[in-house]
C-alpha cells in the first residue's frame, strides 16, 4: 500500500519541489541580490504565519477530517472550516503588512504590497487545500495544490519580469496569480460549504486542543529553519541574505525534493494502520517508512556532496558561485536530518496525540539555532549561519529519536538503514573515480551512474526480498 500511495502521489510531490528548486538556480540569473532577498524573506514569513494562524487547523483535518460523516457532522465541520480559514487570511495579511513595511522592505510601494498580500491569501488556502485532500486520497486535487502555485507562477514571474523588470512584486504576483487559478479549478472537485456560521465549538476546542502544541512547535520549527537568514540580513544586509538565500534555499530544496518524493501517503497509512491495527503496528509501519525515506535521502545528501562542483557552477550565476559553494552541502545535511526527523520520529507524538513533545524538540533547536547563528555569523560570515543550521538540526534529530524509543518503543529500521549507507558509500566511491569537466552533458551523466550504481547495489541486498515478492505475485496471479 505505502509503495502503490506513494507513486500515485509521485508527479505532486516531484513537480511542485522540482519548480521550487529550479526558481532558486533561474532567480540568480535574473534578478539581483536584493530582489531575491526580499522574495525570500516575503516566502519565509509566510511560512511563519501560516504556521501560527492554520497549521493548528490543517494539522486537526489531516488527523480527524477522515473520519467526518456526511450530513449534519460534515455542515458542522465545513461552517467551522470556513470560518477559521477566513479568520486566519484575514490576521494573515495584517500582520505580514506589518513585518514587510518594518523588516523587510520599509517604505514598499502600493505594487509590492498589493502583489505581497495576493500570495499571503492564496498560498493559505493552497497549502489547506492539499492536506485536505491527503485525507481522502483526492490525488488530483492535491497534485493541482501542489504543482499549480510552483510551476505556473516561476513561468509567469518570468513573464511579469521580462515586461515589468526586476523588482520583487513581478515573480510574487505571478505566483498570487497561479495559486488563485489553483485554488478556483478544484473548488468543483471537493466537498465544501458555504456558510460561515454557527462556528461548532466541540470541533473548534477539539482542534485547538490538538493543534495548538503544534503551533508552538511549528513556528519553533519556522525559527529553525528561516533564523539564520533574517539574521543574516539584520547583520550583513539584506544582499547578503539573497547571497545566504541560493546556497541555502538550494540545499533545502534538493532535500525536500527527495523527501516529498514518498512522504505524502506514509503519514495517512500509518494514521489508518494506528486506527485499525493498534499502536505497536503503527510502530512498524512508521518504521517502513522511515527506511524508505532514508533509502531516498542518504544518496541524495551524498550525490549534491560529490558533484557540487559540478552543479554549482553549472547552473548558478557567478556572482553567487562562492557562496554557494560554501553553503550548499551542509545545508543539503540540515535539510536531511530535519525532513527525516519531521516525517519519521515526531510522527510518533502526532500518532498518540502527544502533541506538546514536539513543542519541547523543536523548542530545542530553535534555542540551538538562534544562539550558535548569532555566534557563528560573527565569527564565520555565511558559512557559520548554516553550520548553526546544520547543528541545530543533528541536535533535534537525536532528541526525537530518543525521547520515541524510550516512551513509545519507535524502533529505526536499522538493517536498511545499513543497506542504503553500504550501497550509498559504492555510489560515493563511483563518484569519486569519475572525471568532472563541468558541462551539462557530464553531470547528467554522473548523475545517472551514480543512481545505476546505487540501484544494482540496493537491488543486490534485497534480492531475497523482492525474489519472494514476485513469487507471492505470480501466486495471486495463477489463484486469480
Amino acid at each position: 500500500m505505502l509503495l502503490r500511495n506513494t507513486l500515485l502521489y509521485l508527479p505532486a510531490q516531484v513537480v511542485g519541489p522540482l519548480f521550487q528548486l529550479v526558481s532558486v538556480v533561474v532567480w540568480t540569473h535574473i534578478v539581483g541580490e536584493s530582489t531575491l532577498g526580499v522574495i525570500t524573506l516575503v516566502t519565509a514569513t509566510h511560512e511563519l504565519l501560516q504556521t501560527v494562524f492554520l497549521v493548528w487547523w490543517s494539522q486537526y483535518a489531516l488527523r480527524f477530517f477522515g473520519a467526518v460523516k456526511d450530513g449534519d457532522e460534515a455542515d458542522r465541520f465545513y461552517r467551522t472550516e470556513n470560518a477559521v480559514l477566513l479568520l486566519s487570511a484575514t490576521v494573515q495579511c495584517v500582520v505580514v503588512l506589518l513585518i514587510l513595511q518594518t523588516k523587510i522592505l520599509p517604505g514598499a510601494g502600493l505594487g509590492l504590497t498589493l502583489a505581497v498580500l495576493g500570495y499571503v491569501v492564496t498560498r493559505t488556502y493552497n497549502l489547506y487545500l492539499a492536506e485536505r485532500a491527503r485525507v481522502r486520497h483526492e490525488i488530483a486535487v492535491y497534485t493541482i495544490q501542489q504543482t499549480t502555485g510552483p510551476a505556473l507562477g516561476f513561468l509567469l514571474g518570468l513573464v511579469l519580469i521580462h515586461f515589468f523588470g526586476q523588482d520583487p512584486e513581478w515573480p510574487i504576483a505571478g505566483y498570487a496569480i497561479a495559486q488563485a487559478a489553483a485554488t478556483l479549478v478544484v473548488l468543483p472537485m471537493i466537498r465544501f460549504g458555504w456558510s460561515f456560521w454557527p462556528v461548532d465549538r466541540t470541533i473548534l476546542r477539539h482542534a485547538l486542543s490538538y493543534g495548538l502544541p503544534l503551533v508552538l512547535g511549528g513556528g519553533l520549527s519556522w525559527l529553525s529553519i528561516n533564523a539564520s537568514r533574517f539574521i543574516v540580513s539584520d547583520m550583513m544586509g539584506v544582499a547578503a541574505a539573497g547571497l545566504f538565500a541560493v546556497g541555502y534555499g538550494l540545499g533545502f530544496r534538493a532535500s525536500t525534493v527527495a523527501a516529498m518524493m514518498v512522504t505524502a501517503s506514509a503519514f495517512p497509512i500509518a494514521v489508518r494502520t494506528m486506527q485499525e491495527r493498534g499502536a505497536e503496528r503503527a510502530m512498524r509501519q512508521l518504521a517502513d517508512n522511515g527506511a524508505l525515506l532514508a533509502a531516498i535521502l542518504l544518496p541524495s545528501v551524498a550525490g549534491v556532496f560529490m558533484l557540487r562542483q559540478e552543479i554549482v557552477h553549472l547552473l548558478i550565476a557567478p556572482n553567487f558561485q562562492a557562496a554557494t559553494l560554501a553553503i550548499l552541502p551542509l545545508a543539503t545535511l540540515a535539510g536531511a536530518l530535519r525532513n527525516f526527523r519531521a516525517h519519521f520520529a515526531d510522527q510518533v507524538f502526532l500518532l498518540h496525540q502527544r502533541t506538546g513533545m514536539t513543542f519541547a524538540i523543536n523548542a530545542v533547536e530553535a534555542a540551538v539555532t538562534v544562539g550558535a547563528s548569532i555566534l557563528f555569523i560573527s565569527w564565520w560570515g555565511l558559512v557559520g549561519a548554516v553550520m548553526a543550521s546544520t547543528l541545530s538540526a543533528i541536535v533535534a534529530a537525536l532528541v526525537s529519536f530518543a525521547v520515541g524509543a524510550v516512551l513509545f518503543r519507535l524502533r529505526p529500521p536499522l538493517l536498511h538503514l545499513l543497506k542504503i549507507a553500504a550501497a550509498t558509500a559504492l555510489m560515493m566511491l563511483a563518484l569519486y573515480g569519475l572525471k568532472k569537466d563541468g558541462g551539462s552533458v557530464a553531470l547528467a551523466l554522473h548523475i545517472g551512474a551514480g543512481g545505476l550504481v546505487y540501484f544494482a547495489v540496493l537491488a543486490l541486498l534485497y534480492a531475497p526480498v523482492l525474489m519472494n515478492y514476485w513469487n507471492r505475485r505470480a501466486k495471486r496471479t495463477k489463484l486469480a
